[in-house]
């Protein structure tokens, strides 16, 4: 399993571009470039990162639901825990 530097600077782009899409934008982290991925078609974005690795399309996808995982299950905790607070 290939590992990659999440706190790393990424490159994203679109390909092939579409109207109003910028060429490429550098993002301060992969995470970051992951996550602005869905601004643009999903199916055309790609990620360059620092150290050259190649992020095609289908692994974008794949990383981002990894990188959202974390995030939706901190927010349902948070839920639920206030949940049961405001049930006492």
């Amino acid at each position: 399993m290939r590992t990659f530097e999440w706190d790393s600077p990424a490159k994203l782009f679109f390909w092939p571009m579409g109207e109003g899409w910028d060429e490429e934008a550098v993002y301060p982290t992969l995470r970051a470039a992951l996550l602005a991925a869905e601004e643009g078609e999903l199916s055309a974005a790609w990620i360059i990162t620092r150290n050259g690795d190649i992020i095609s399309p289908r692994l974008v996808a794949e990383l981002r639901e990894e990188v959202q995982a974390p995030e939706r299950q901190r927010r349902e905790a948070a839920r639920s825990v206030f949940g049961w607070a405001r049930a006492a």
